[in-house]
């Protein structure tokens, strides 16, 4: 199937209808006043000047970027405007299709997202830094995957989520003594969230420790909704135990609703009616057959 031709080499006339003899295109950024380049040819390699001056038939051969917006400001020669055409953009054409063109090549070489999810290995090379996403122990993802790393502002340490939940991970207070080696290790004295050690593992800890309750909030429940009104202290997340005055016994988040781990609704294990009261979760450890704990 053949296709038609698209425009060769672009033309600009004036009100009359008249070639724009030596008029003008400047070129921007579609949206803004920000100056983009086009191109002499498909290649890509030689820039046009920017405005680009037309010939005497009012021509100019203008190549665009097939991944930018971009915005035509076309004057005469007196710098005139004639119109302004906003948001332009290449056609789907066989390019469209092909790989575009990495992050840190040629162009572009800046890119800012909301959320990057990357399949296989990723390499960072020279000599800058990679900042981690920094926060509070209240801003954990209230539903949290295992390989998830961030530096905790609350417990002013890195940490990541694995088989038995948080945990802090490289630099983790340590003292070093002669030739690098370390004879120091620091813990923290409060318990602020539950922890399953490892099976297979034992932990050691010094006290003395203390617990706090991993959340604190006002709530009630109708069925099996729990609606938390106000929050006191800490998350919740699937698989947290709750109580409260008349809450039954082991009941437990089992699916998030309008939350993701403060206000709002999240489904309960236990079918119930709870006037508002105060609901909480306790801090457990859970220490597998086989295993030990010890608190010295």
């Amino acid at each position: 199937m053949a296709s038609l031709t698209p425009t060769p080499k672009q033309q600009f006339f004036d009100a009359n209808g008249n070639p724009l003899v030596l008029g003008k295109v400047y070129t921007y950024a579609g949206g803004t006043t920000t100056p983009i380049a086009t191109y002499v040819d498909q290649v890509g390699a030689t820039a046009n000047t920017n405005p680009i001056i037309l010939d005497a038939r009012g021509m100019a051969n203008i190549w665009l970027q097939s991944t930018v917006s971009y915005k035509f400001v076309v004057t005469d020669s007196n710098d005139v405007t004639q119109f302004t055409t906003d948001n332009i953009v290449v056609p789907l054409d066989n390019l469209s299709f092909g790989s575009p063109p990495a992050i840190g090549n040629v162009e572009p070489n800046t890119g800012a997202f909301t959320e990057l999810s990357a399949t296989g290995d990723v390499t960072f090379t020279g000599f800058g830094y990679t900042q981690l996403q920094t926060g509070a122990t209240t801003d954990r993802p209230a539903v949290p995957s295992e390989g998830m790393i961030r530096y905790n502002t609350t417990l002013n340490q890195f940490e990541g989520y694995g088989a038995s939940g948080w945990g802090a991970i490289g630099g983790g207070g340590g003292g070093e003594g002669g030739g690098g080696t370390t004879i120091l290790y620091e813990n923290d004295q409060t318990i602020t969230a539950s922890y399953t050690i490892t099976t297979g593992k034992n932990a050691m800890s010094t006290g003395t420790l203390t617990t706090g309750p991993a959340f604190e909030g006002t709530g009630s429940i109708a069925a099996t909704t729990l609606t938390i009104t106000a929050v006191t202290a800490g998350v919740l997340s699937v698989g947290t135990i709750i109580e409260g005055s008349g809450v039954t016994v082991g009941t437990t988040i089992t699916a998030l609703g309008t939350a993701t781990g403060g206000v709002g609704t999240y489904t309960v294990s236990a079918s119930q009616n709870v006037s508002e009261t105060t609901i909480s979760a306790p801090i457990i450890i859970t220490v597998p057959t086989g295993s030990r704990w010890v608190i010295i």
